[in-house]
């Protein structure tokens, strides 16, 4: 079934705001007065387009930004803890058989259930079951015996069924840990652990600007499969945070749950953050919520800003209010979105309509065995048996399949030659097409064909880069073919280059007394232009060995 956003319909719930929340913004900064408010109430939408009424504050807004780098953190430390929502690889939606491409044209991937249609049941998706607990088991962490879901009641205009179905009470996975330490960056070891990982629906998207005062809803998002994986509060800096994050993308998607691109929406972050003075507990900071974070560097900022923030206002006799905050990357600023006496009371209860779920010894340890090798035993393995330099593991580790390219196309071959030609020529040109690499069309085959010319002297290292690109353009031929048809070979002849390398000395006589003068950096120049005249079809340390040749002979 299809719906299409419906013109015309104004169907509007007015509910009313907690005093916190219904504070507006004047144009000074100033936190607007009971009087100076339009209206006690928030107008939302439950239908799929609506349009505000004019006028009306929608969300209270209080900024606060600050200098970090001015800020005087001595006696000061932080604690934070995790939230992600990642959204699995599933084909279907975690409730019905719709697909899960959330992507494409608007309101296509729906059905019933999906819209929150009265007398549609959900029917749960078992391939959700399998990569949450990939999920778990991939964290070292415990899929549980029991599993059961629950509904998250709150009303807004990107929830079709007035509620969120999560798993509150009886999550699928407690326990695990992500591991920091020096191959991070850090000069210690700590192991981040995992209070538990639920599964859950994702909302529908909520799509601005296309009709002045209106908002669109895409239902194509609503009921995808997320995961949302909930830390424990180890973390104490922004460093750590971010790379607990970058550790747990890679991780994911090297086991296939997710393919975690924070740009598209596929990995989201909220971050809890609290500061208390050395020497106190830990956890005996106000704590506060930086919700939807989309960036490693968003993080970081968002978290360096809100401990400012915090220890400033601590400093000035002020009390940290538990509150839920927004952060505004380009200002460097967070803002308050809603205190805690805004806060929804959720009203959890388990879901009537799906039974909970019992999870047998042998279905785990089924899809424990099914899993690839762990980065952290990949990594450390590839380092050991390649020789290869710690940057160019991690990144090949963290593109999937990237590391089974490798490990192909080095069988027989200089495995730093391959690592090299991976991490730099296939990714630049990776970077320069906006591709992951899961979308390249180049197959080990073409890779080792090219490396092979390369190393027998049939092409030259130019040549090799514009027979890469041939083949990243979906070329299909083999290197021979190309290499034939392009009539690319090595230009050898030292007596023809000899003559040539002359003639360009000849044509730049300031460039020449230049360099005789002191100035040895002309003989990049003249390598440059002998490899613009044989069209890359010489060596350059060939054309470098000869140019430097004949102008030592001129100063004699």
């Amino acid at each position: 079934m299809k719906l299409r956003a419906i013109q015309g319909i104004r169907h509007i719930r007015a509910l009313p705001l907690a005093p916190m929340v219904a504070t507006a913004v004047t144009g000074t900064g100033r936190i607007a007065s009971a009087r100076e408010r339009k209206s006690q109430y928030l107008y939302s939408a439950e239908i799929i387009g609506y349009k505000p009424k004019a006028g009306l504050h929608l969300r209270g807004r209080c900024s606060y930004s600050t200098n970090t780098s001015n800020t005087n953190s001595a006696g000061w430390k932080t604690t934070i803890g995790l939230e992600l929502h990642v959204q699995l690889t599933a084909a279907q939606k975690l409730f019905s058989t719709a697909s899960a491409k959330w992507d494409d044209s608007p309101n296509t991937n729906i059905n019933m259930a999906d819209a929150g249609l009265p007398g549609s049941l959900p029917r749960l998706n078992p391939q959700c079951i399998e990569l949450a607990a990939r999920a778990i088991l991939g964290l070292n962490g415990q899929v549980q015996p029991m599993t059961s879901f629950d509904r998250k009641h709150y009303f807004y205009s990107d929830q079709p069924l007035g509620y969120q179905i999560t798993q509150q009470l009886h999550p699928i996975g407690r326990g695990g840990f992500i591991e920091l330490g020096p191959a991070d960056g850090f000069q210690y070891t700590k192991k981040v652990r995992i209070h538990q990982l639920q599964l859950e629906q994702d909302t529908a998207k909520s799509i601005h600007g296309v009709y002045p005062g209106y908002v669109l809803t895409d239902l194509n998002r609503a009921g995808v499969a997320l995961i949302e994986i909930v830390s424990e509060p180890d973390l104490e800096t922004a460093e750590e945070a971010s790379c607990f994050v970058r550790k747990m993308q890679t991780l994911l998607r090297h086991i296939g749950v997710s393919n975690c691109n924070m740009e598209e929406g596929s990995i989201r972050c909220d971050v809890n953050v609290s500061v208390y003075q050395k020497g106190k507990d830990r956890l005996s900071g106000t704590r506060c919520e930086l919700k939807n974070l989309n960036s490693l560097k968003v993080i970081r900022g968002a978290i360096d800003t809100e401990v400012a923030r915090q220890i400033d206002l601590i400093s000035r006799g002020q009390v940290v209010e538990q509150e839920t905050r927004g952060f505004d990357a380009r200002g460097n600023k967070t803002f308050l979105v809603r205190s805690k006496e805004a806060a929804p009371d959720y009203r959890y209860i388990a879901d009537p309509d799906i039974p909970a779920i019992r999870i047998s010894n042998g279905w785990i340890n089924k899809v424990r065995s099914a899993l690839p090798e762990l980065p952290e035993a990949t990594r450390a393995r590839l380092q050991v048996q390649y020789g290869l330099l710690q940057e160019d593991v991690e990144t090949m580790i963290n593109e999937p399949g990237c590391v089974q390219f490798f490990e192909q196309s080095a069988n027989g071959r200089d495995p730093k030659r391959v690592s090299s030609w991976i991490t730099s020529e296939i990714f630049g040109q990776l970077s320069y097409r906006t591709q992951n690499f899961a979308d390249t069309p180049l197959t080990v085959v073409q890779l080792c064909d090219l490396l092979d010319s390369l190393a027998s002297d049939s092409i030259t290292s130019a040549q090799a880069k514009q027979l890469l690109i041939n083949f990243m353009d979906g070329d299909r031929r083999s290197a021979q073919e190309l290499i034939q048809e392009h009539g690319w070979k090595i230009m050898d002849d030292q007596a023809q280059l000899n003559d040539l390398v002359s003639k360009i000395l000849d044509e730049h006589p300031k460039e020449v007394a230049g360099y005789l003068k002191g100035q040895k950096r002309r003989l990049n120049f003249f390598v440059g232009k002998a490899m613009e005249e044989t069209k890359g079809q010489a060596r350059p340390q060939d054309i470098s060995r000869i140019v430097k040749q004949l102008l030592d002979a001129r100063s004699k």
